[in-house]
Formats: C-alpha cells, sequence, structure tokens
C-alpha cells in the first residue's frame, strides 16, 4: 500500500500474518501486538475484513423545503422521503407525490409491512397496506413513534379534529 502524509510518500507493507490476525480484539490490546488497530472504509463480516457496499443515490431535488427536510424513512419493503408538506414514495427509481397535508413538527413514522402510521404533531396519515394509498387517518396525532414489543407507543399524543 502507497501512503502519502504531508507530501511524503512512504510504502507500508502488511504480511499475511498481520493481515490473518485481523483487528484487535480489544482497545485495551496493546498497539504493538500484530493486530490492526484501525479500519477505514472497511468493515469485519464474517470473519472477513471487506469493503463496504456502495450506497445508491437517490435524487431528492423534487423536495425544496429547507432544513430539516427532506426526512428520508427507510423501511424494509419502502422508501417515503417527507417535506413540510408532502409525503413521496420512491417508486420505480423516482420519488412520486402520494399526499399533502397541513405543515406541522418534523415527521414521525413506523411501519409494519406495507402499512405505514406517519404524524407530524398536526395529522396522522397512514399508507393503507392494501391498495397502498395514503389518507388523513382519524388516528392519534402524535409528536413521536415507537414500537415496543410489536405494540405503538406515541408521545405528546392530541386528539384529532
Amino acid at each position: 500500500m502507497d501512503f502519502q502524509s504531508r507530501g511524503n510518500n512512504f510504502k507500508l507493507t502488511f504480511g499475511a500474518q498481520e493481515l490473518a490476525r485481523g483487528m484487535r480484539p480489544s482497545k485495551r490490546t496493546p498497539r504493538n501486538s500484530g493486530y490492526l488497530i484501525q479500519s477505514s472504509g472497511a468493515v469485519g463480516r464474517d470473519g472477513v475484513l471487506q469493503v463496504l457496499d456502495e450506497l445508491p443515490s437517490l435524487d431528492l431535488s423534487v423536495i425544496t423545503d429547507g432544513f430539516p427536510y427532506p426526512q428520508i424513512f427507510v423501511f424494509p419493503s419502502l422508501i417515503i422521503a417527507c417535506g413540510e408538506t408532502k409525503i413521496y414514495e420512491y417508486e420505480s427509481g423516482a420519488f412520486v407525490l402520494k399526499i399533502t397535508v397541513s405543515a406541522g413538527n418534523t415527521w414521525d413514522a413506523i411501519s409494519y409491512g406495507e402499512f405505514v402510521y406517519f404524524s407530524n404533531g398536526v395529522v396522522s396519515v397512514i399508507r393503507d397496506s392494501q391498495n397502498m394509498s395514503y389518507a388523513l387517518s382519524d388516528l392519534p396525532i402524535a409528536s413521536c413513534i415507537c414500537d415496543f414489543n410489536g405494540q405503538v407507543i406515541i408521545g405528546g399524543p392530541k386528539e384529532s379534529s
């Protein structure tokens, strides 16, 4: 491996023995014990040091709202991006507008398969698992949402109007 530091080039060679030992098992292991001490751009998978997979870049130019938007929710079966008042779903390589609602705080969402429940503290929105449509809901309006052992727990509930 060739490295450059402060304008000086130098070469560092790892032998099979150093690579075979891999990363040090603990920060308490001394630096001169034959283990590698730092990894940048690689992770251990199945006992082997491997390069991280490159993440695809998503075109979010449809959302022009300022910070903290867009908010991205990556669920097991879908990707959803939220602007201040608009919710988009990633379909066939592009974000498609699904619903426009009243502005509120930042979005929070939870997914159970194809069903998704959103709230921004002003409205609650669901994604129906049968027809994949988005609609305003009479479910409680919340400031935060989480799953605790399969139960939806919401914070800051407010009666929906």
